[in-house]
């Protein structure tokens, strides 16, 4: 585990203390990390540019290649990415007012879902980072109506999981939703191509197999090959990292 952890730090620590990334960001980086791993340790993670160039810029074997990275979603993800997303900003809220505290905090929200507005925002992240910290230390309080339960343990770092009920009930992916997420992302390529970036290849990452209810499950039956404009494309499960090339 050491190992692979000091491997993993070789491969995104540069653009990590290069940018001051966002937790969204900093999350594709390690997935693009994860990914480089598992083909070739030999891929570099080059810079991680704005667009219209592609989400990073990697070096393989010489050539300076625009890697394009995306994930799968099914229709119901607006309600499980406004909860994700909301947790993503208490973690960063944690971090800032309790700096010396790692924590890997469980949150369970009541009927998977929280609808509230954007301007409550703020106050309600500071309140979930406050949460947490009361938690680790066995404060007694009241959980607000649209948690249900939260659970803390020691970690390396800090991380809020969204502990969704039904995380199970994932959809298996098909081919044609598949080929319809790359013919989407070929619309791109123009636009690559109109940057400053030298570029001699593209490549397309789609990630799938998170431990929630709105991505997709690999279909072992199921043929994923086809063509595409892209140079390569890689079909990549985020939380087993099973690869799988499609092009």
């Amino acid at each position: 585990m050491k190992k692979e952890k000091l491997k993993m730090e070789s491969v995104i620590n540069p653009i990590l203390k290069k940018y001051n990334l966002k937790q969204k960001e900093i999350l594709e980086v390690c997935q693009i990390g994860k990914f480089v791993l598992k083909i070739d340790e030999e891929i570099k993670i080059i810079d991680k540019p704005q667009p219209p160039d592609p989400d990073f810029i990697i070096d393989f074997k010489g050539k300076s290649i625009g890697l394009e990275h995306t994930r799968l979603f099914s229709k119901d993800a607006a309600r499980y990415l406004k909860i994700e997303t909301l947790l993503r900003d208490a973690e960063y809220q944690f971090e800032k007012k309790y700096p010396e505290n790692n924590v890997l905090a469980s949150i369970s929200i009541k009927d998977d879902k929280f609808d509230y507005k954007p301007k409550d925002k703020p106050t309600i992240t500071r309140e979930i980072a406050d949460f947490v910290q009361w938690t680790r230390l066995g404060v007694q309080f009241k959980l607000p109506e649209f948690i249900s339960r939260i659970e803390t343990t020691d970690h390396t770092q800090v991380s809020f999981w969204f502990d969704e009920k039904k995380w199970q009930e994932s959809e298996y992916l098909t081919r044609e939703r598949l080929e319809n997420e790359i013919r989407k992302k070929e619309r791109r390529i123009e636009e690559y191509k109109k940057s400053k970036q030298i570029l001699s290849e593209y490549w397309l990452v789609l990630m799938i197999g998170s431990n929630n209810s709105v991505t997709y499950k690999l279909n072992e039956s199921e043929n994923y090959e086809m063509d595409s404009l892209y140079d390569r494309v890689y079909l990549m499960t985020d939380y087993d990292a099973d690869v799988i090339r499609v092009k």
